[in-house]
């Protein structure tokens, strides 16, 4: 998990503070967008988009740089992105929405809706790999561990042997990806193996909610991409979101980059797949655009309500947004029901204030919502690998701002 708790913690670099002030000051984001410029200038990245909305208002808009290296477009604003895990706090809104309803609860175990979780063991060593010797698990897995991530899973990204051969199995590699027709086929190879650890004691960053889209497919007896439309993208207005890009819209669509080895930036010649995919995951899988996701925060920084409907209860966000998790991760941050949660500032050194909700991408997307500043900020691009620099600038230059 070390390489994760950089995600988490990322704020811990930094030293300014934050003074809630009326307005965010245009002037004050002049040395933030000249960083962003000359990261491109210099072949870092080849664009990127970032979006403050402060107050009601979106106060700051920008798009630099280029779609790709190919032809050198211009990024434009409102571009689309493959947005990867920033799909899990979708999917964590679709599954509230059941407990809503009273057709899903918290503490139901998840092997009454997924029979093969109730054959799992847990690995007594990861540096065995993922056949070692295994130990009996203690508790059910229940659903509220799958929201948190602490239910014991995987998601095959750290560097022990254990997550390596996870992570082969169920993607192969990130040039060569594997092929699934439905999202059974990866859940299925996932669960072939056992738990990283025992059902509540532990944060591990994973693909739970693959087995929470499952969940809601069978509850609703509905297909996942479906359901998400009907619940959560038309409501909000999101056009631009989903599994599968519109052909009027494919060349909106970020290219991704990535830096070869002799430091050169080039547009990977494998992209996201963006048409005719049918794998309809809650891990990753959907492509947004910036002010789609911006409705998407702007609903849940306004405890469910948008445009005058309500996608949520304004108590169900609250319980979304609260530290589950204890000290897990930390002493400062923790994780909710989809995201992940500054809780305490006073031994945090960071710009922003308690209670600020965060999530990101493997492509260098992300977003965090501040309920006390009445604020919201988006940064897109689309790179490899995934590292936390710009997420660090976003913050510093916003708070700094204030």
């Amino acid at each position: 998990m070390k390489r994760f708790l950089p995600i988490l913690s990322f704020l811990s670099l930094l030293s300014i503070g934050c003074f809630a002030q009326e307005k965010i000051n245009p002037a004050k984001l002049i040395d933030f967008e000249n960083y962003l410029t000359t990261e491109i200038d210099s072949g870092k990245i080849a664009g990127i988009e970032v979006l403050i909305h402060h107050k009601e208002k979106t106060v700051w808009h920008k798009a630099l740089g280029y779609n790709n290296l190919i032809d050198n477009r211009p990024l434009e604003k409102n571009s689309i992105y493959f947005i990867q895990s920033m799909t899990k706090p979708i999917m964590s809104v679709a599954i509230m929405q059941l407990v809503e309803q009273g057709l899903l609860s918290l503490n139901d175990k998840v092997a009454d809706f997924i029979p093969a979780v109730s054959t799992l063991r847990v690995i007594k060593d990861v540096n065995a790999g993922i056949d070692g010797a295994t130990v009996p698990v203690k508790s059910p897995m229940t659903i509220k561990q799958l929201l948190t991530h602490t239910a014991g899973l995987s998601h095959g990204l750290e560097e022990h042997l254990f997550d390596q051969q996870l992570f082969k199995l169920m993607y192969n590699d990130l040039f060569d990806p594997a092929i699934y027709n439905k999202l059974e086929e990866p859940v299925e190879k996932l669960l072939q193996v056992p738990l990283i650890g025992q059902p509540g004691e532990q944060w591990y960053y994973s693909a739970a909610p693959d087995l929470l889209a499952l969940i809601l497919q069978k509850i609703t007896q509905q297909p996942i991409n479906e359901y998400l439309e009907e619940h959560i993208f038309s409501p909000l207005g999101m056009q631009d979101s989903g599994y599968n890009v519109s052909p009027e819209n494919l060349e909106r669509i970020m290219q991704l980059h990535f830096n070869q080895e002799d430091g050169t930036l080039v547009t990977s010649h494998v992209q996201a797949k963006s048409s005719g995919n049918t794998v309809y995951g809650g891990t990753y899988g959907l492509f947004s655009s910036t002010e789609d996701y911006l409705k998407f925060c702007q609903m849940i920084l306004n405890k469910g309500a948008y445009d005058g409907g309500q996608i949520l209860a304004p108590e169900t966000v609250v319980e979304m947004t609260k530290n589950h998790v204890g000290a897990l991760i930390g002493p400062t941050r923790g994780f909710g029901l989809g995201f992940g949660v500054l809780h305490d500032t006073e031994n945090d050194p960071s710009p922003a204030n308690n209670g600020q909700i965060y999530w990101g991408g493997f492509f260098k997307t992300h977003f965090f919502i501040d309920p006390k500043a009445d604020l919201i900020a988006l940064i897109m691009t689309q790179k490899i690998p995934n590292t936390n620099e710009y997420i660090i600038a976003l913050n510093r230059a916003v708070y700094g701002a204030l």
